[in-house]
């Protein structure tokens, strides 16, 4: 309640960008977009929990969204995960501006707000549905907003760590975001704080991510995942301007998918309008940190993240950096580069609020002051000027869908059958669902039906497959390439039940035909497909081992747990402090 006042506006104007942004997203149903999969009926199925997988990106986050389905209905857990995240988008450059400027006009608060979600990068990543990454660049501003109140008093360490925490819900790519721009703000600690607090800072933070990060990372480690080769080069940023891709960087854009790209960032005027406004903003963060201590670990940050972003994509170290993350164990986190420009990102929504505040500041008596109001209003109607198609939905790209009963059924079925894989057919894990208006999503078997799922983990891309981690996955492309039909490779897998999804391509009833299917038993069918029970696998089967991912949930939930606890304590401390 202390604070209902000071965040109660902001918080309006975040859910007003958010829903603008989400427009017929947040309609009855379900959104499927490219990443974005979603079961229409809370399960925590094997794929869900990461038993059985590989390398189980999906954890925990997928876990979040089952646990608040199956409290609310998957559509409304969808929907209010959607909107928080975004919301937190717009309010940590907030939270980061009120530790820079206290007392900061309310102008300059909502061009902050603003400028943090309608962005390149936040829309880019709202394009294919990454809504973990969006996680992760709503924490990193409030993780440093934590920073900048820790560097000011020791006894805020705490919230610091409950932001990587937090960070730890969303999986790899969340922690890893947050950590990036984190860690160069903490090393700033060194000027104020001194070496030994600092390094005990950086420990923490490092000790928090690991722990959270045990869930996904026990399995892929004990499983020995490896990247693609070409995984570098395909997920390297890419220009979304027409002025090449540092420019495109430089401006919070360039991300790797040219499909996401909005259209408006290929014209010349808003996109050097971007790039303008994003260089200003720079410039004023630069200016300010030269009288405001604050200032200067944001800067470190978004220089940091421009400089570990263009490793990527700067001749000859892009090759050095290739290497590095081929050899690295768990390096493929870190192929998709272009998320690690979070801290630039926020760094160029604080310096768009200086400017407003520098604005707000100048005396009736200037000869600036009556332009003065003009200029401001457009540094607050600027970034939605320049991304004007990201208005409801995105254009109309994002819009709830009713996943079909038959649909529901057919994997209802499945879940009750005795225990067995499930291959999953056309052999391709993205689809073009008739009823999602032909939109490319995720096939979402693997999170609705309670089994294991085998489907083709490697990503297709306009330069060509990348190849994924599961090798009973790869074994199954093998033996397809070599002539085995799908039906029979799936088999020689081990699989015991196939479902054949119906697809906007013409592939369905070819699939049906498949020789191998003559002596199944058809469990169900219906217009979204047809799911066949092969018979009992001969022995035991493929092998699972789910030790690594009891022992990576138990390690991740006593972190959680622990630094918990220790935000109470330190709450209940601050309060008898206040009251004393």
């Amino acid at each position: 309640m202390r604070h209902a006042g000071r965040w109660g506006w902001p918080i309006g104007l975040a859910l007003a960008l958010s829903a603008l942004l989400l427009g017929p997203a947040l309609r009855p149903g379900l959104t499927l977009a490219y990443d974005l999969g979603w079961s229409p009926d809370p399960r925590l199925t094997p794929f869900v929990s990461g038993i059985g997988m590989v390398a189980p990106r999906a954890v925990p986050s997928d876990a979040v969204g089952v646990s608040l389905g199956l409290l609310t209905g998957a559509g409304v857990a969808q929907k209010a995960i959607l909107l928080a995240v975004l919301m937190a988008c717009a309010l940590g450059p907030i939270a980061m501006l009120r530790q820079v400027l206290p007392g900061a006009s309310a102008p300059a608060v909502a061009i902050a707000g603003v400028a943090g979600v309608w962005n390149p990068f936040v829309i880019e990543r709202l394009a294919i549905g990454q809504w973990t990454i969006l996680l992760g660049f709503g924490v990193a501003g409030f993780a440093l907003a934590a920073l900048l109140r820790w560097l000011a008093d020791p006894r805020a360490w705490s919230g610091v760590l409950g932001m990587v925490a937090i960070a730890g819900l969303g999986g790899a790519n969340t922690v890893v975001m947050v950590l990036a721009a984190a860690l160069p703000a903490a090393v700033c600690g060194v000027f104020t704080r001194g070496l030994r607090a600092t390094a005990a800072m950086v420990a923490a933070l490092l000790a928090t991510a690991c722990g959270v990060s045990a869930v996904w990372a026990l399995p892929a480690l004990s499983a020995a995942a490896t990247s693609s080769g070409l995984a570098t080069t395909v997920f390297a940023p890419r220009s979304d301007t027409p002025f090449g891709v540092v420019i495109s960087l430089l401006s919070g854009g360039g991300m790797w998918n040219a499909a996401a790209h909005p259209e408006a960032r290929a014209a010349v005027l808003p996109a050097a309008g971007a790039t303008g406004l994003a260089l200003l903003a720079v410039v004023a963060a630069g200016h300010a940190a030269r009288t405001r201590y604050a200032v200067r670990p944001l800067l470190a940050s978004g220089v940091f993240a421009v400089g570990v972003t263009l490793a990527g994509v700067v001749p000859g170290v892009d090759r050095v950096w290739a290497e590095l993350l081929a050899a690295l164990p768990g390096g493929g986190v870190l192929r998709d580069s272009q998320k690690l420009l979070t801290g630039w990102v926020l760094l160029i929504a604080v310096g768009s609020a200086l400017i407003a505040e520098r604005l707000v500041r100048v005396g009736p008596a200037s000869r600036w002051a009556a332009v003065t109001p003009i200029a401001v209003a457009g540094l607050l109607l600027a970034p939605v000027a320049l991304l004007p198609a990201a208005v409801w939905g995105l254009g109309g790209r994002l819009s709830a869908v009713t996943v079909p009963a038959d649909y529901r059924a057919l994997a209802s079925t499945l879940s009750a059958a005795p225990e067995g894989l499930v291959g999953v057919l056309p052999w391709n894990q993205y689809r073009r669902y008739p009823w999602n208006g032909a939109r490319t999503a995720l096939s979402i078997a693997p999170r609705t039906i309670d089994q294991r799922v085998l489907q083709n983990d490697a990503l297709p891309t306009r330069s060509g497959w990348i190849a994924g981690e599961d090798p009973l996955a790869a074994g199954v492309t093998a033996a397809i390439a070599d002539g085995s039909s799908p039906v029979a490779a799936l088999r020689a897998a081990g699989a015991r039940y196939v479902l054949i999804e119906a697809d906007a391509a013409p592939t369905t009833a070819v699939l049906d035909a498949d020789p191998a299917l003559s002596a199944a038993v058809v469990l169900a069918r219906g217009v979204s497909g047809t799911a066949y029970d092969l018979g009992a696998v001969p022995g035991a089967g493929p092998e699972i081992s789910a030790g690594p991912v009891r022992a990576g949930w138990a390690v991740s939930s006593g972190t959680w747990l622990l630094v918990a606890g220790i935000g109470i304590a330190r709450a209940r401390a601050t309060r008898r402090r206040r009251i004393s």
